[in-house]
């Protein structure tokens, strides 16, 4: 489905059109739910997360303002739900850790938290960017902008761009050396 499909399918939505709002549950949800398990480990959880989201999706749907592209909406929508899940469940573990008796077993963090430190990495990586590369590099990655698009809206030379992006993946390669696979992914999911 195509950024202008998704964006008639989500006015249709927002006019309240059940049709419409199946189509686009159809469409996104078992990719979503994949990408979700990817992020906390945890098939079940993934698919309520996913399926909260198209909940309140419907229930917001005349509030929900879609600036970009809808598949970007609902997949950094997913992002964010994840992440939230993921801190909840550190300060879960961080008070069971703290009523521990000494002779209890410890409880070791799970897979899931290296994926929410991998994702403060980059987060961390991207913030450390100079302001107009990071900019440009927002755009593109997270709000799914081409560089053309982004060329116009900041009134630069598409050239300046393609240097600064280019400039901005090599920097985040040399920051995150140690987890490149996991970069990889990041950079060639978010990709236009």
């Amino acid at each position: 489905m195509n950024q202008s499909d998704d964006k008639a399918l989500f006015k249709k939505i927002t006019d309240g059109d059940v049709k419409a709002f199946e189509a686009l549950f159809h469409a996104y949800y078992g990719n979503l739910c994949r990408f979700a398990s990817g992020i906390i480990s945890d098939n079940e959880m993934a698919e309520e997360i996913v399926q909260n989201l198209f909940v309140k999706l419907w229930e917001k749907r005349t509030q929900i303002e879609v600036e970009t592209s809808v598949k970007n909406y609902l997949y950094r929508a997913v992002k964010n739900q994840c992440i939230n899940f993921i801190k909840h469940n550190n300060i879960k573990i961080d008070h069971l850790q703290n009523i521990q008796t000494e002779k209890a077993v410890q409880i070791q963090p799970d897979e899931i938290f290296l994926e929410l430190e991998l994702a403060k990495k980059i987060e961390q990586s991207i913030q450390s960017l100079p302001v107009k590369r990071r900019e440009i590099f927002i755009l593109s990655r997270e709000e799914g902008l081409k560089y053309t698009e982004i060329a116009q809206k900041l009134n630069i030379s598409l050239k300046t761009v393609e240097a600064q992006m280019g400039l901005a993946i090599k920097t985040l390669r040399e920051k995150l050396k140690n987890h490149i696979s996991f970069l990889i992914l990041f950079l060639c999911f978010h990709k236009n």
